[in-house]
């Protein structure tokens, strides 16, 4: 009896040193970045190495110009594997630092800013490996050869689903996750760091999430056979599909614009003080999106009841950004730690 009584002291006692402190879902987060980043990297080989051993799609491929050959295997294949290898290398890096981060805090800075360096580092790494795919998706727009691409996809649907978003991250996300890197690598002032790392996530609030989706909804409205003549106003006359469609375009950017407004005055360095309890309602808000789109894909048939861009991009084994639901978890500590420094 005394021995479970000191086991329980012993577990009560982990959990509020460890497990109820903010570095600890910091660590929940990153964790569920990685398990996605590894999931992708295994799954995004297999098509890779399943697409060169592929004689029907060889065939089909084969008979347009050189260099669409060229782009399409750089692109789907050598391209897409290098950007999720990539980002799983990332989230080891990632790991490791918010590991550290959760068991020694500040004593061990150095090592958490070097593994946090190269983390940035290989994300940049990741959006910049979308290039093929971005060259690829214009050229297909351009030309007037019939081309290949899962027979022969609407032209529209690769402007409004690929070219378009991803132009829009390479030029606005790289540049700002190298600049960050450049400030944890160099250990500038902590006002430093945070001012840029705000800078970045409101950047992927607006350009990863909020205009990307947006735009996927675009492709999602373009005429497409195999989508059983279910497209466009067709396709938002479904409520679901229409809700899903306003969190997105409406809901998001209100999402982002709350992230701004909150940011703004440490972007521009009016104060080092951050507005803790809006910081993880904001979270919460984010990680909402994808736990709604994720139970809407499921309760209403998944892509094999509507075969579309919207439902093939928010499937959850098709949706490389889905661990942001995670954001739901630190959110709420983040919250309730705003709400105890008022008192």
């Amino acid at each position: 009896m005394q021995t479970s009584n000191i086991g329980e002291l012993w577990m009560a006692s982990w959990l509020e040193k460890y497990a109820g402190t903010l570095p600890f879902w910091i660590l929940v987060v990153v964790s569920v970045y990685l398990g996605y980043a590894l999931y992708f990297a295994v799954y995004g080989l297999q098509f890779s190495l399943q697409l060169t051993h592929d004689q029907y799609v060889y065939s089909l491929v084969s008979k347009n110009s050189w260099w669409w050959q060229i782009l399409y295997y750089g692109s789907e294949g050598i391209a897409g594997s290098v950007a999720i290898v990539l980002r799983a290398f990332a989230g080891v890096f990632a790991f490791y630092a918010a590991f550290m981060y959760w068991r020694k805090g500040n004593a061990v800075m150095p090592t958490i800013n070097r593994n946090a360096g190269r983390a940035l580092l290989l994300e940049a790494g990741f959006f910049l490996a979308l290039i093929p795919s971005i060259i690829a998706a214009f050229a297909y727009n351009l030309t007037s050869e019939y081309l290949f691409y899962f027979d022969h996809t609407p032209e529209r649907i690769l402007l409004f689903g690929t070219a378009i978003p991803c132009l829009a991250i390479v030029l606005a996300i790289p540049p700002l996750l190298l600049k960050l890197r450049a400030k944890v690598k160099l250990i500038v002032s902590i006002q430093e760091i945070v001012k840029w790392s705000s800078l970045t996530g409101v950047a992927y609030l607006f350009v990863v999430f909020w205009f990307n989706y947006s735009m996927l909804w675009a492709a999602t409205m373009v005429p497409y056979p195999r989508a059983y003549e279910v497209y466009g106003l067709a396709f938002l006359q479904q409520p679901t599909n229409l809700f899903s469609f306003l969190l997105t375009v409406f809901g998001l950017f209100a999402i982002s614009a709350t992230a701004l407004i909150t940011l703004l005055p440490v972007i521009k360095k009016h104060t080092f003080q951050l507005n803790l309890t809006r910081i993880g309602a904001i979270m919460v808000a984010f990680g909402g999106y994808f736990l709604f789109n994720t139970f809407y894909y499921y309760r209403t048939g998944g892509y094999e009841a509507h075969p579309s861009v919207w439902y093939e991009v928010i499937g959850p084994l098709h949706n490389p950004n889905l661990w942001a639901l995670a954001f739901i978890f630190v959110g709420l500590p983040i919250i309730a730690k705003g709400r105890l420094s008022k008192r």
